[in-house]
C-alpha cells in the first residue's frame, strides 16, 4: 500500500473515532441527565408502590396474589437503588485514570506533535479524543489511547514520514472495521433508539416527557397513601 493510501486509512480512522465519540457523548448526555433528573423520581415512584403493596398485602394478609405483588415491588425497588449507587461510585472510582489515560493519549495525538502531513488526521483524533474525554467516556478514551499505541504518529521531530510496513496497515484496517461494528452497536443501543424513535435525536423532550409520566404517577401514589 502507498503512503496516500495509508494516510486514507489514518483519515478514516479519525473520522470514525470522531463519529463514535458524538455519538456516545448523546448517550452519555441522556444517562446523566436521567440520573440526575428521572432516577430520583422512579426511585420514589418504586418506593410509594412497594409501600402502598406492603401496607395492602398486611391489610389482607391471606391473599397470595398481594404477598407476591409487594415482594416484587420490593426487589425492584432495591435493585433500582442499587444500580443508582453503582453508577455513583463508578464515576468516582473512574475519574482519576480516565484523566491519567487522556492526558497519554493527547500527547500522542496533539496536531503540535505530529509531523504537517498528518494534521488533520491529527486534530481529527484529537478532537474525539477531547470529545470522549469531556463526556466521562472511559472506555472510548482508553480506545484511543490503545489505537494510538498501535498505530500511533510519527513525531514531529521526524523529518520524513517512515515507510509503514504490511503490520500497520494490517492494524488500521482491524482499527477502522472495529470502530464500525462499535458504531453500529451504539445506534442499536436501547438507549440511542429511545433517543431516535421520533427519527430525531431529542435529548430534552424525552427527559422532559419522562418526568412528566413520573411526576404524574408520583402524585396518584401520594394522594392514595393514608394519613
Amino acid at each position: 500500500m502507498t503512503q496516500r493510501g495509508v494516510q486514507e486509512l489514518r483519515r478514516a480512522l479519525a473520522r470514525r473515532q470522531k463519529e463514535k465519540a458524538e455519538l456516545e457523548l448523546q448517550v452519555r448526555s441522556f444517562q446523566s441527565r436521567f440520573h440526575d433528573e428521572v432516577a430520583p423520581l422512579q426511585e420514589e415512584v418504586l418506593r410509594l408502590q412497594k409501600e402502598r403493596l406492603k401496607q395492602a398485602a398486611q391489610t389482607r394478609m391471606r391473599s397470595a396474589r398481594l404477598r407476591n405483588a409487594y415482594h416484587d415491588a420490593e426487589e425492584a425497588y432495591e435493585a433500582f437503588r442499587d444500580r443508582r449507587q453503582e453508577v455513583a461510585r463508578a464515576a468516582v472510582e473512574s475519574t482519576s485514570e480516565l484523566k491519567a489515560t487522556y492526558r497519554r493519549a493527547s500527547k500522542a495525538c496533539h496536531p503540535d506533535a505530529v509531523p504537517d502531513t498528518y494534521g488533520d488526521e491529527a486534530a481529527a483524533t484529537f478532537q474525539a479524543l477531547e470529545s470522549a474525554y469531556e463526556a466521562g467516556q472511559q472506555r472510548t478514551v482508553e480506545a484511543i489511547a490503545d489505537a494510538l499505541e498501535q498505530w500511533g504518529f510519527p513525531e514531529a521531530s521526524v523529518h520524513s514520514p517512515r515507510e509503514e510496513d504490511a503490520g500497520d496497515q494490517a492494524n488500521l484496517r482491524r482499527a477502522v472495521s472495529a470502530l464500525n461494528a462499535s458504531i453500529d452497536q451504539l445506534r442499536e443501543s436501547d438507549v440511542y433508539q429511545a433517543l431516535s424513535a421520533s427519527g430525531d435525536v431529542d435529548l430534552e423532550s424525552v427527559i422532559v416527557a419522562r418526568k412528566r409520566e413520573l411526576q404524574r404517577r408520583l402524585q396518584e401514589l401520594q394522594r392514595r397513601q393514608p394519613a
